[in-house]
């Protein structure tokens, strides 16, 4: 059933391409069909039968059948041989036709390939990456010229060699693409021609070409990348060396109240490491306000800042901070996080509350200045009647002996008097250059009004004055310096011991183009306790003498400091203690 509407189907284009060939005038033409022409020979031939038997009756009998047969055929041969010529020349037309469109259609198709071929293989040679096609038996069958200049190698000498031994001359990232369609990446480095490396990053891929297995690869230079990270990776250490050596604390908070960054100064001040506080909140860190206080900024984009006293963890002391809190911004101006900045002004804390001492030591110095000289006139005019009263009364007198204390305590009292108004109002100094033997007539003269005391306590006295001395003073005024620290000295050495005076002089010094004086006063007492160093100069600190002002090292240091030198103090307890003086030209 299904096969006869096909064969109709067929008959009826049979019909129609016979009728079509019968209609064609090429049917009938003997020039250029074949079939036409042997049906013209034929018909030729019967033409001649047929003249025969017309010519030649008495042959009629034995020709009329074939005559017949023949007539018929004369008349449908020609036609029909003709049309089977015309029907193998459409044919053949038709064939020649569909051929020369198939030859064109390949001919295009062809030079479409070559294009696209060509286009390809332009893009696999220009491509900034190295790509490379290796066999199922891992040979490298193509390479462009990128990857050639990775390797550094001409390609004659890479078609053919295993992948293995020129690309991933370690395990490489081919071996690791085992499945189909999976891509395999591994870093790896090349030797470059001129011997250093090239970080490269090889990719590969399985791929069916041709019904045959392959690997299609590329090369990637990352060289830059590499130095990228290295030069991020020496900035991020530089910036942590800057962020760990920073003399203030440094924090930074999240928005989620966090603490995102701590430098050491900071992580010190808590006692724990940076490490540790990473995450934590910064009320644990900080103090609980800090909170308050980040969440204003976040809010506001405004610094704040804040003082406060913390107990240093490391070290155990009380530090005075101030802390600024400042927003980070995002790049769209958002406040991303905040840094909070802690800076220790304990010293300055302490040199503020120094300096209204200070001022406040200088006020009680102008009131007591004041003070001592409206005292000093009335007792010059008690010790003066004291002395006339004296002078009157026997000395076996009773009266006569008080009297006496009531002068010595005069004379004490005008001698404190005398400090304080040195102490308060410093005179100018008056220098001028003295030679070796001049100083030590000055040295020789203190000593000698102290001898009776330096005697009592069997005090032994050495002086060393170097060859060529000099010293550029006021004599009066570094007299009294002497006289205050030779006295420290023998106060010192209750039980006795030794006094040991040395004067030099340098005539090239760094501080001092002129040269410097140098005057050593050494003793071998009981020495000053550490907890006394740092107030052994102040005023009315005398460190339990019960005869003492407190004023004299302070006057002598304001006179020292008055000609330009400073005094130094070394001193071990038990063992005695030194002052030197140095004292410019």
């Amino acid at each position: 059933m299904s096969n006869k509407p096909k064969s109709d189907s067929q008959n009826k284009e049979l019909t129609r391409e016979f009728m079509k060939a019968f209609l064609n005038k090429y049917t009938y033409d003997p020039r250029s069909n074949l079939s036409a022409r042997w049906a013209l020979l034929w018909c030729t031939l019967l033409l001649i039968l047929g003249i025969l038997h017309l010519s030649y009756p008495t042959y009629s009998i034995i020709t009329t059948g074939v005559d017949t047969m023949f007539g018929l055929i004369a008349i449908a041969l020609y036609p029909t041989l003709g049309t089977s010529g015309t029907l193998y020349r459409l044919r053949e037309e038709t064939i020649k036709a569909y051929s020369k469109n198939l030859e064109k259609l390949v001919e295009q198709k062809t030079v479409q390939i070559r294009k696209k071929e060509k286009k390809y293989r332009t893009l696999f040679e220009i491509v900034p990456a190295g790509m490379f096609r290796v066999t199922e038996d891992l040979e490298i069958a193509d390479i462009n010229g990128y990857a050639l200049d990775l390797i550094g190698l001409p390609q004659e000498q890479v078609i053919g060699r295993k992948c293995l031994d020129i690309i991933c001359k370690c395990e490489g990232a081919c071996a690791l693409s085992g499945l189909t369609g999976e891509i395999a990446t591994k870093e790896v480095a090349l030797p470059s021609p001129d011997g250093s490396q090239n970080y490269v990053v090889i990719s590969c891929r399985n791929w069916e070409m041709e019904g045959r297995s392959s690997i299609i690869g590329s090369i990637t230079n990352i060289n830059e990348r590499k130095k990228l990270e290295e030069t991020i990776l020496e900035n991020k250490q530089r910036l942590e060396s800057i962020f760990d050596g920073m003399d203030d604390g440094i924090i930074v908070i999240g928005r989620e109240f966090k603490v995102v960054a701590i430098n050491r100064k900071w992580a010190s001040i808590i006692g724990a490491p940076p490490d540790d506080l990473i995450g934590k909140r910064c009320t644990e860190v900080i103090t609980p306000a800090c909170q308050d206080i980040a969440k204003r900024v976040f809010l506001t984009g405004q610094k704040e800042r804040k003082e406060l006293i913390l107990l240093h963890k490391g070290n155990g002391q009380q530090l005075y901070v101030d802390i600024i809190y400042a927003p980070i911004l995002n790049k769209e101006t958002r406040v991303e996080q905040v840094i909070g900045v802690l800076r220790d002004i304990t010293e300055k804390k302490q040199m503020g509350d120094l300096l209204l001492r200070s001022e406040r030591l200088a006020t009680m110095g102008e009131i007591a200045a004041n003070v001592a000289h409206e005292i000093n006139n009335p007792m010059g005019i008690i010790l003066g009647f004291t002395q006339r009263l004296l002078g009157r009364m026997p000395e076996s007198s009773m009266d006569h002996e008080e009297l006496q204390i009531i002068e010595q305590e005069c004379i004490r009292c005008k001698k404190i008097i005398t400090d304080l108004l040195d102490f308060a109002r410093p005179s100018i100094p008056q220098k001028r250059l003295l030679q070796g033997e001049k100083l030590e007539e000055i040295i020789n003269t203190c000593l000698k009004l102290l001898e009776y005391q330096i005697n009592k306590r069997g005090i032994h006295v050495k002086r060393n004055l170097a060859r060529g001395s000099m010293i550029n003073i006021d004599t009066l005024q570094f007299q009294q310096v002497l006289m205050n620290i030779f006295l420290n000295a023998i106060q010192a050495m209750p039980g006795g011991g030794n006094l040991r005076v040395s004067v030099s002089t340098q005539t090239q010094h760094a501080r001092h183009p002129n040269g410097l004086s140098l005057i050593a006063v050494e003793d071998t007492g009981v020495g000053i306790p550490p907890e006394n160093m740092a107030r052994i100069c102040e005023p009315f600190f005398s460190a339990g003498k019960p005869n003492g002002t407190g004023l004299g090292l302070s006057v002598s240091k304001k006179i020292i400091e008055a000609h330009g030198g400073t005094l130094d103090i070394a001193s071990e307890v038990g063992k005695g203690t030194k002052m030197t003086i140095e004292l410019p030209l």
